[in-house]
């Protein structure tokens, strides 16, 4: 999105048999599968490329595309008009609800900086963001 970093995609066996929505951000655990971030995004390892249902996978076998996401990547995704509230540069640990929303007033224990906001032709607010610990940068 702008940056000079285009995001590698490589698939990656899914660890846990749930729907996936592309724009989801993923976290490969300690069994060596991605599974969904459920809550708290202390960390990231990308975001899906491609929609299963849920029925469509089998847990520790099935590859989805995914999109790794490394340290200096500047990421779009929407979010509401309230998130606005966080300082571009400044609030660097605004967190999720899920794995595809942006938490409005959650600013600990996440790991995205807000790098720019806007909008699109229908008004709906987006953020450009930063994340700060990924897996693959994080020593």
């Amino acid at each position: 999105d702008g940056s000079s970093l285009t995001p590698v995609i490589r698939d990656i066996t899914l660890g846990v048999a749930a729907a996936h929505k592309v724009g989801d951000l993923m976290l490969i655990q300690s069994d060596g599968y991605a599974d969904q971030v459920t809550s708290t995004t202390a960390e990231v390892t990308g975001v899906m490329m491609e929609a299963f249902a849920a029925g469509g996978i089998t847990a520790g076998t099935t590859k989805g595309k995914m999109a790794i996401i490394t340290r200096n990547q500047v990421w779009r995704c929407s979010m509401n008009a309230t998130s606005t509230a966080f300082l571009v540069g400044y609030t660097k640990t605004i967190d999720t609800v899920d794995c595809n929303t942006v938490s409005a007033t959650d600013s600990t224990g996440g790991a995205m900086i807000l790098w720019d906001t806007g909008t699109d032709d229908e008004g709906n607010v987006l953020a450009y963001v930063v994340f700060s610990d990924t897996t693959f940068g994080n020593t």
